[in-house]
Parts: structure tokens; C-alpha cells; sequence
């Protein structure tokens, strides 16, 4: 049994409809299993479908080989973010891949030689890597989709393994015969796509800016989908909360913490405002650090599960967004 979302209620998926139906049905058929990584986003299914194409055309496509590799970085941004839900699903990737002894080396945060460039790579990504030129959007799509994934599930999810099988080393070698055959699937780039035209009438028309580093790709236009969708939870708080964030976030860097930072600049804003603002920083730099009576006062009788995910994935992006632009302007040569 999966992990149980909290403070949303996700869309079961026996009564799906639309485009949450059809990313369930490609989730379960590309992905090999659905769980709370992506049905905590339901609520707002204009945040879903950019997520799993994010998801799906950076991890999934390339080939065998290049899906072993990238599931080394997916592990690598899990473990530093402290997420078991994603260490212990990854490692059980990388057991599906034939690759036991990497697997649980990285699961303690040891890479063997033949891998340490790729793990040192997924620690600090920069534009270039030990990987082709031709496959770097994927990469590196792979390790901002992590940033997001992982911090949203600290706050969204209980952080346990995605079943208590998987948390011993015999049940994640077991468990990965489940999707042995998901990991070798050859995928075609940018079947995910279509779902991004399904959107709500308020979102239509929102220009998607696509990242220098994957422009022109599937990768690069599912990411500034993610990125514009996830920019509507600003609308939930005042400028000057929004302000704050940017400037908390932009303080602290993207690390994360065990204690959500005091707001940058963040006296005098009303109560509503200062806790939205709160959440939303938590979200980005100290998601294990979200207190539940936070999101119960700040959402009380007015906002919905639809806002609740849009703020956090806002907040959570603030900090992603920063990990791109640092990928973005990282010495490729220091």
C-alpha cells in the first residue's frame, strides 16, 4: 500500500475523468505503477499533466541504458532531499535494471567509480555531463523534476517508503520484477504531449516559455508548462507575499533545511498572507518542516484542494526554477 496523501484529497482512480483518467492510464502503462508522486497533483489536473510529461519525457524516454542512468541521478536528488518515498522507488529501478549493488550503494550516498561522475554530476548539475549532448535535456530534466517531485511528496505524502516491502533490501529486489519490463520499454519522445492542450478556460492562452537548455525538445516544452501552470499559485497570495518568497528563496538557495526560514522581508503582511507566504517558502527550502495546522489555518473554510496544490507547487518551483538557473550559469569547467 502506497504512502497516503495529506492535506489533499487525490482523484481515485475509479472514478477518473478527462485528462486525469488519461495520465493515470499512461502512468500505469509507461510508468508500471500509480501512486502519490503524481496522484497528489489530481486536485488540479492543469498541474498534473505537465508534471507527468516532465516526468515521463525526461525519465522514461532514451532507451534501457539511458533510463539506468538517469534513474542513478533520479536517486542521487533523492537521497541529498532526504524524500525515502523516491530513494526507495529508485533504488527498486535500479534493481529492476539489473543494477543491485548500485542501487543499494546509492541508497547510502556511495557511488562506485564507474558511476561517481554521473552521482557527482546529478549533486551539482551543469549544462554538460557524462552523458551525450543529444541526451542532456532528459538529464537534466530528470534532476529538476526530482527537485520538484521530491520536495512536493515531503509535504503532500507521509515520507515512507512506497510500501513496506520495499523498505529492506531483499523487498526492493523482489518488488522489481513488478517493472522490469517498464524500465527496458523503449519509449517514443513526446506521445505526453497532447495533454498538455487540456486545459481550464482561466489558463488558456498562458504563453509556455521553454528553457534555453531544452528548447525545441519535448523535455523543454513540458517543463515551461510545469513552470507557467505552477506560476498560477502566486495568484493565491498578495504581491508583496510573492515578494517575499522570491526573496527568502533567492536568500537561502535551494538546499534544503530542517526548519522553514523566516520570511525575507515579511513584516507587515497580513496574517493570511504571511502563512500562505510561509507555506510556500516551506515548500521550496524546508518541506519536511510543514507543519499540518499551517496548511489546515491557511486554507481553512475559503481555499480548496485545487489552491492547497497550487500554492505548494508554486512555492515548491520558486525553488526549483533557482536550480535551473544555477544549471543554466554553473562553470561548466570549475
Amino acid at each position: 500500500m502506497s504512502p497516503a496523501v495529506r492535506h489533499v484529497v487525490p482523484v481515485d482512480p475509479r472514478h477518473a475523468e478527462g485528462v486525469v483518467a488519461e495520465v493515470y492510464r499512461q502512468v500505469k502503462a509507461e510508468l508500471g505503477v500509480l501512486g502519490p508522486a503524481l496522484t497528489m497533483f489530481s486536485p488540479a489536473p492543469e498541474l498534473l499533466a505537465p508534471v507527468w510529461s516532465l516526468l515521463r519525457e525526461s525519465l522514461l524516454v532514451g532507451g534501457p541504458a539511458e533510463r539506468k542512468a538517469k534513474e542513478v541521478v533520479a536517486t542521487v536528488v533523492a537521497v541529498r532531499n532526504g524524500c525515502r518515498f523516491c530513494t526507495d522507488a529508485h533504488v527498486t529501478m535500479l534493481h529492476a535494471a539489473g543494477e543491485p549493488e548500485l542501487a543499494e550503494g546509492l541508497r547510502t550516498g556511495v557511488a562506485p567509480p564507474e558511476w561517481a561522475a554521473l552521482a557527482d554530476w546529478a549533486a551539482a548539475p551543469t549544462a554538460e555531463g557524462p552523458f551525450p549532448a543529444e541526451a542532456a535535456p532528459r538529464f537534466i530534466g530528470t534532476a529538476l523534476v526530482f527537485e520538484l517531485l521530491t520536495r512536493l511528496l515531503k509535504v503532500l505524502a507521509v515520507n515512507e517508503a512506497p510500501s513496506p516491502v520495499l523498505a529492506t533490501r531483499l523487498g526492493r529486489s523482489v518488488g522489481s520484477r513488478m517493472v522490469r519490463q517498464a524500465v527496458a520499454a523503449e519509449l517514443e519522445a513526446g506521445a505526453s504531449l497532447p495533454l498538455l492542450e487540456e486545459r481550464p478556460q482561466w489558463a488558456r492562452g498562458t504563453a509556455v516559455r521553454e528553457p534555453a537548455w531544452a528548447a525545441g525538445t519535448p523535455v523543454g516544452r513540458a517543463y515551461g508548462a510545469v513552470r507557467s501552470m505552477a506560476a498560477y499559485g502566486s495568484m493565491l497570495l498578495s504581491d508583496a507575499a510573492v515578494e517575499a518568497v522570491a526573496r527568502t528563496v533567492g536568500a537561502h538557495g535551494t538546499d534544503l533545511a530542517d526548519r522553514v526560514p523566516d520570511l525575507a522581508g515579511g513584516r507587515g503582511l497580513p496574517r493570511e498572507a504571511a502563512l500562505g507566504a510561509r507555506l510556500a517558502v516551506g515548500a521550496a527550502l524546508a518541506p519536511g518542516a510543514v507543519a499540518d495546522a499551517d496548511v489546515a489555518s491557511w486554507r481553512g473554510e475559503v481555499f480548496t484542494d485545487h489552491c492547497v496544490v497550487h500554492l505548494l507547487t508554486f512555492g515548491a518551483m520558486t525553488a526549483v526554477d533557482a536550480v535551473q538557473d544555477e544549471i543554466e550559469t554553473r562553470n561548466v569547467d570549475a
